[in-house]
């Protein structure tokens, strides 16, 4: 465990304590940092005995190592009731990822329901925010996505059957919430889109899965990257920026999608192979299903700004990308 601040008792009173599940990861750890530089939040963070916690030390009040190697519901309500934990965020994903979406499932949902039924067991006043994808909310009908959720037994776009194992997982995973929600549990989703730029502990899966669409090539075993389609991006500090807001503003039942700039894949290539100075020659995207991303309700209920632009960001993510080594463009 870690105590890095001082808090006088006059301010103390006034900070809300944040338990953060997946701390170490891409956006976890981007979580914690930017929580940390908030006058009304103290971050604790709940990970796995075997962590490496060096990177988030600075940003946390405290860290608790799970109990098992699985976290679990009793971890979670006895970090509440030591620290007064107000809010849990849940950032927590299986890696590496399983070969079937109920493998996935089975392991994603773990972390998933110990802070649900952690939160419970202590208040149903506790807020547990979750989170889920854009690529949950995309039907086959294509056009205009926000954050309401689609009505069961929904079907999903045909270019969306590679992320199958992603998307099907957060359907399941969004089914529990939505559960839990009904019961008179006090949650909340948040839908990022496609998240990029720089984080403190380490880079995330578009890192990789540009680089194999500009290449159109297997890397390290793995496929080239499938066809081209329309989703919506978002900087990983946009992205925290907005748990914050629904730490502060959001609501039992509330939906938050995170999608300021809808960007096919291959544009968002275009604009990466030109920051990283190599040639590509994107295919011609065609929006066939005129999707487009609608964050408006969301920006409004939680009285977000959106700060960063791919066009600004784009050479700093290559650069960090380079700085963790796993840059592999020619």
């Amino acid at each position: 465990m870690s105590d890095n601040k001082e808090f006088s008792s006059e301010k103390s009173s006034s900070i809300k304590n944040i338990l953060i599940l997946g701390a170490t990861g891409y956006i976890g750890g981007a979580l914690c940092r930017k929580f940390s530089q908030t006058e009304d939040f103290a971050v604790f963070a709940l990970v796995r005995p075997s962590s490496d916690v060096e990177t988030i030390k600075p940003f946390c009040k405290e860290i608790i190592r799970s109990q098992e190697v699985s976290f679990s519901s009793n971890d979670v309500a006895q970090a509440i009731r030591k620290h007064d934990i107000t809010t849990v965020i849940n950032v927590a994903w299986h890696m590496p990822p399983e070969p079937t979406k109920e493998a996935q499932f089975a392991k994603d949902r773990i972390a998933l329901e110990a802070a649900l039924h952690g939160a419970r067991a202590v208040s149903p006043d506790i807020h547990v925010i979750t989170t889920s994808g854009n690529f949950s909310l995309i039907t086959a009908d294509g056009g205009r996505i926000t954050e309401t959720p689609p009505p069961k037994g929904y079907t999903r776009p045909e270019y969306l059957a590679c992320f199958d194992l992603l998307a099907g997982v957060n359907v399941l995973k969004d089914g529990l919430v939505e559960e839990y929600i009904s019961n008179g549990g006090n949650a909340s989703i948040v839908y990022p889109s496609s998240v990029y730029g720089r984080a403190p502990t380490r880079g995330s899966f578009w890192d990789f899965a540009i680089q194999q669409f500009i290449t159109g090539k297997p890397h390290q075993g793995s496929q080239p990257f499938p066809p081209d389609f329309m989703t919506a991006w978002i900087h990983v500090e946009d992205l925290v920026d907005c748990y914050i807001a629904a730490a502060r503003k959001g609501t039992k039942g509330g939906h938050y999608l995170a999608a300021p700039e809808s960007l096919s894949i291959s544009q968002m290539s275009t604009l990466f192979a030109e920051a990283a100075e190599v040639e590509f020659v994107a295919p011609v995207f065609e929006n066939k299903d005129k999707v487009i991303f609608d964050d408006s309700h969301t920006r409004e209920v939680l009285q977000l700004q959106w700060k960063y632009k791919v066009a600004d960001e784009v050479k700093g993510w290559v650069e960090r990308i380079k700085e963790l080594g796993t840059y592999f463009l020619q």
